[in-house]
């Protein structure tokens, strides 16, 4: 049975046999169940694939997924596609750091920064960390390979690769790709903010953590995405730290639990009158961050 399916321009869809066990990840094989022509002619149509080898595992790694999981990897609307690499250009990183001021406007370019770097970081490494726990294959999170789906009043939601990544281990090459990203736009961003980039690096530990669980949710792997975080983490390396979760019962009369991020890093949105601490913040107390982490499971 096909693990994966890729699509080209004309809708066509033929299996791809390369999966999760053929590059030594663990956990089983992805079956994928044939879509209609109706469906595959959508999809197309949406992530414009065409013949290069990115936009075919884009479409593999989408069609894998729950429909309503779509979001994450494909853009809506009217947007710029800007290069990654842009994050090095002082200038353009400081007007999009400013942007944030429109939500956010009592705050000081710190806490900015931070907020800017939150969304950011969560964004361009999906393409590549979805792809790798779906098919066993890597987009590249390269900066020259990633392209931010920009809006207008600088926030991003979206991002798209340009290139596979090849090689025999796909997930030391994702962890040396995303290093180099990393160590790019890291010191860019605490420039720009005035503010250290260990708790730059932390945010980008939690922004890995959270995207692969969200794939692993969606593809009822959790356990394995959380072992793949925990392995490009390591590879990466420091002052990259460890990503932790944690597995919060749920209230009855419902049963079994749901893993979280055990978040390292703070987004400081809490600064910004009328605003709260996120449900996972490590500046909760535990005993709040538990409630809430049990509510939150309640709807899960």
């Amino acid at each position: 049975m096909p693990v994966c399916l890729i699509m080209s321009a004309d809708g066509a869809v033929r299996g791809c046999s390369q999966g999760a066990h053929d590059h030594g990840l663990p956990g089983r094989r992805l079956a994928i169940a044939p879509l209609c022509a109706q469906f595959a002619a959508r999809l197309c149509s949406v992530v414009r694939v065409e013949s290069t080898a990115a936009e075919e595992l884009l479409a593999a790694t989408v069609v894998a997924l729950p429909s309503d999981e779509h979001g994450y990897l494909l853009p809506a609307g009217e947007q710029l596609s800007v290069p990654f690499v842009k994050v090095a250009d002082p200038g353009w990183l400081d007007t999009q750091v400013g942007l944030q001021a429109q939500r956010w406007p009592t705050v000081d370019r710190r806490v900015l920064a931070t907020l800017w770097w939150y969304s950011v970081s969560q964004v361009f490494l999906t393409p590549a960390l979805a792809a790798l726990l779906v098919t066993g294959r890597a987009l590249s999170p390269k900066p020259s390979d990633v392209h931010l789906h920009w809006l207008s009043d600088g926030r991003v939601f979206t991002a798209r690769s340009t290139a596979v990544l090849e090689g025999p281990d796909p997930v030391a090459s994702v962890a040396a790709a995303l290093r180099a990203s990393l160590k790019m736009a890291i010191p860019a961003v605490a420039r720009t903010g005035d503010t250290r980039e260990l708790p730059l690096w932390a945010i980008a530990t939690d922004s890995l953590a959270n995207r692969l669980l969200w794939v692993g949710r969606a593809c009822d792997e959790v356990d394995r995405a959380t072992l793949l975080a925990a392995r490009v983490v390591d590879l990466i390396g420091s002052p990259m730290p460890a990503p932790r979760f944690v597995d919060i019962d749920r209230r009855p009369p419902r049963t079994g639990q749901v893993r979280f991020v055990r978040r390292a890093s703070c987004c400081l949105v809490y600064l910004e009158p009328g605003e709260a601490k996120c449900a996972s913040c490590p500046r909760l107390t535990p005993a709040n961050r538990t409630a809430l982490l049990r509510t939150a499971a309640d709807f899960r």
